[in-house]
């Protein structure tokens, strides 16, 4: 279904004649961070708040509506989302909301000991210590018992079950909760049985019901266009599709007069003028959250494998079962020896295929959900395989890419990607920012910083970067020869998309809504 609302002359993202500049796809027009916006940012942000200049109205997020980065093309901008909405249901449903909402985490990395012990010290902690004193005992706990893996992923988890106590629910079943996931209950009385079986104390059974709603959510699979200088929503392109919460994350790529989106089920191209439908390509599985590269008349997009379609009519030219993965994005590497390669973080490693067949020419250790950034011969990822972490790769004629360096760090995250600029790499992920050498890996600086998920930016010679799972917005001069903070602002931003530049402004999603601030010099 489409609802259109005003019209506009359709601009190719690549014409020359484009009047602003693109963030056309995932991290730009050339994949990498690097803005291609000429306009001056101004040197410093303001103490406090920056007040948008302009609001979107109501677009979901996170778990009713993924994660997907504003795109800007010919002056407008776009966003793919698989809309959620519940709707009133006989049938019962434990899905990742109400598994979260009852507090529950995966163990494996403690082991059952571990795990038995963290509970038992939980349950026999003095009711009496409060305050200050329980948090320091917690904290204690956690630092005398975790290692420093256990407590980047579950340390905070297992401090704030210690505060709880007894009121906290048994991790045991907390299990039987989450194994339920996903699997429907035809009725309330099913699901009242299953309770009464599995959780005998009625406390905790009210709790647990209390999480489930009476409701299911439906999806629909949504492309909204806005205006860039307004915020007004020109159209919106809907399809049925499905619940896949935060999966769907994808970032639209614009291409030619064409908007091509991952949705919950399909690949989707879409007129960028009206909105209305080219085609659609199934997807299976559902809910891959990779945002498709658009090149030389073809689709890449990983959903399960990579797979490749023609831009014109989204036929499958291939599938590659080599690269398993659903959320990575594709990114084309030339090298000095003329050969285009395709490159994608897999599950397990970093692949090259050749474009054209998929088949693949060289697998090398990475993988993970970080997009690899190109410069010349030189690749570089960010990955948590072990004793990869950030590392470089160097083009070889005929054979893999060979390791030029590498920094690994223990991190509870590493879906951040670099950014190359003047023979720099510079990373805001991992918990740190730092600034490295592309030809030997000198660490030329490096700052301690609450960073993680969201890939900066690069605009007039300045990075921006998310922060503090989105309340903040640091702006740091790209310049090897020291750490230079230039502001630090509260935007309110969700922490995983990534703000889209466009003219001296900066499209930003919220939990919400999409907003706009001004950055240009005064």
């Amino acid at each position: 279904m489409l609802r259109r609302i005003a019209p506009l002359a359709v601009i190719s993202c690549l014409s020359a004649a484009t009047l602003h500049a693109e963030w056309n796809q995932w991290r730009g027009s050339q994949r990498n961070g690097v803005s291609d916006d000429s306009t001056p940012i101004a040197g410093s942000l303001p103490e406090g708040s920056l007040t948008p200049i302009w609001e979107s109205g109501t677009i979901p997020s996170d778990h009713d509506g993924g994660h997907s980065s504003p795109v800007v093309s010919g002056g407008r901008v776009y966003l793919s989302v698989v809309w959620h909405t519940r709707v009133p249901s006989e049938t019962r449903l434990i899905d990742e909301e109400v598994v979260s909402a009852v507090g529950h985490r995966g163990t494996n990395q403690l082991g059952p000991e571990l795990t038995k012990k963290m509970e038992d010290a939980r349950k026999s902690r003095p009711g009496s210590t409060r305050g200050t004193a329980l948090d320091e005992a917690a904290k204690k706990w956690v630092d005398d018992n975790f290692n420093e893996e256990q407590k980047l992923v579950l340390g905070t988890w297992a401090e704030q079950r210690f505060k709880q106590g007894k009121n906290a629910i048994d991790v045991e079943l907390l299990d039987k909760v989450a194994k339920r996931q996903n699997k429907p209950f035809a009725n309330a009385a099913e699901m009242m049985t299953w309770a009464e079986a599995e959780f005998p104390d009625a406390a905790v059974r009210e709790r647990i019901l209390k999480a489930i709603p009476d409701t299911l959510k439906v999806g629909r699979d949504t492309i909204v266009c806005l205006d860039g200088q307004t915020g007004k929503e020109l159209w919106k392109f809907e399809h049925e599709g499905q619940p896949t919460g935060r999966r769907t994350s994808g970032t639209p790529a614009v291409v030619d007069g064409k908007v091509y989106a991952v949705g919950s089920t399909h690949l989707y191209a879409v007129d960028a003028e009206k909105g209305s439908l080219v085609w659609k390509t199934e997807l299976k599985p559902a809910g891959a959250g990779s945002s498709p590269l658009v090149n030389d008349d073809k689709v890449y997009v990983m959903a399960g494998g990579l797979m490749c379609v023609e831009a014109a009519t989204g036929k499958s030219l291939w599938t590659s079962k080599d690269v398993k993965g659903d959320t990575a994005s594709p990114i084309l590497w030339k090298t000095s020896d003329g050969k285009t390669t395709l490159v994608c973080n897999a599950n397990k490693g970093l692949i090259g295929l050749d474009p054209t067949t998929g088949e693949k020419r060289w697998e090398v250790e990475g993988g993970g959900q970080s997009s690899p950034v190109i410069e010349g011969d030189h690749l570089v990822i960010f990955s948590g395989t072990q004793d990869v972490g950030l590392r470089c790769y160097l083009a070889q004629k005929d054979a893999a890419p060979k390791t030029l360096w590498s920094h690994w760090w223990m991190s509870r995250r590493y879906t951040g990607s670099p950014i190359i600029h003047e023979g720099h790499v510079y990373l805001m992920c991992g918990g740190k920012h730092q600034c490295v050498s592309l030809a030997d890996g000198k660490v030329k600086w490096q700052e301690d910083v609450e960073s993680t998920i969201t890939s900066p930016l690069l605009v007039d010679g300045k990075i921006l970067s998310i922060e503090q799972n989105g309340i903040f917005l640091r702006l740091i001069k790209a310049d090897p020869t020291s750490y230079q903070l230039l502001g630090r602002a509260k935007v309110e931003a969700m922490w995983c998309p990534t703000p889209a530049p466009y003219d001296g402004r900066l499209i930003v999603r919220r939990k919400d809504k999409v907003v706009c601030f001004d950055l240009r010099q005064k």
